[in-house]
């Protein structure tokens, strides 16, 4: 990767959805949807944030271009993804933005950019590198919390030797807004957080270009440890790292 200005600040990749426009003059119009949370907790902790909403496939030399990746929440993942027929409890998917996220990802992986996944994005994270997931966690899983409704507060208990303790401690009351959930982790990311009912809250990659993904929505927790800590150490793996050759570890 290219060296870069210590002045300059972060510019950071954070992936967006589309929808339509529900009022006003642009109504049934096709738009861009990102909460803004992500842009302030990426301000906050100083870089830049880069709306990238789903279109043609990236170069690795264009996603070099970025300092970091954020991917975000969302809807459910494609079914099909998993080699799976889509179901009742299902939302709606979004074949379109699952595949443009993957190859981002994974270019992100080839090119050593540092990335930060967030609940969806967690789930394609684990997805993209051979996993699998709960496709309903009120079912396949019922002593986990019911956190598909609202967002929810939950515990989870974070190994000591990992990067998302560094962030966020060991045990870290975060926001869960999940129904589908992580069930087989591959062997190229290591489960580092859990919750009470066994379901994994946070991966990270075990080798090659940083990952952190989390099942919760640190963006809701501006001001909050758990929430500042991860933005945080994206950035700072952005600015201690070298940019010509991928780091070994997010922080």
């Amino acid at each position: 990767m290219a060296q870069r200005s210590t002045t300059r600040r972060p510019l950071i990749g954070v992936t967006a959805g589309t929808g339509r426009m529900m009022s006003g003059a642009w109504e049934g119009h096709e738009a861009v949807t990102l909460t803004a949370h992500y842009v302030r907790a990426i301000r906050e902790a100083g870089a830049r944030a880069v709306i990238i909403a789903p279109q043609d496939e990236w170069t690795d030399e264009e996603v070099q271009d970025l300092d970091g990746l954020v991917l975000t929440g969302g809807t459910d993942l494609d079914p099909a993804l998993l080699g799976e027929a889509p179901r009742e409890t299902d939302m709606a998917a979004d074949p379109a933005r699952d595949a443009f996220e993957t190859a981002l990802y994974r270019a992100a992986r080839r090119t050593g950019v540092p990335v930060l996944g967030v609940c969806r994005g967690l789930q394609l994270v684990v997805v993209a590198e051979g996993g699998d997931l709960h496709r309903h966690l009120p079912v396949d899983l019922p002593a986990h919390p019911l956190t598909g409704i609202v967002p929810t507060p939950v515990t989870a208990e974070v190994d000591a030797d990992s990067d998302t303790a560094l962030a966020v401690g060991t045990r870290a009351e975060v926001t869960a807004f999940h129904h589908q959930g992580v069930r087989e982790v591959p062997s190229s990311l290591r489960v580092v957080a859990r919750h009470a009912s066994g379901l994994p809250l946070a991966v990270e990659a075990v080798a090659g270009s940083p990952v952190i993904a989390v099942q919760w929505h640190p963006e809701l927790e501006s001001g909050h440890a758990p929430g500042e800590g991860l933005f945080a150490a994206l950035v700072t793996a952005v600015r201690t790292a070298g940019r010509s050759a991928a780091p070994s570890a997010l922080v």
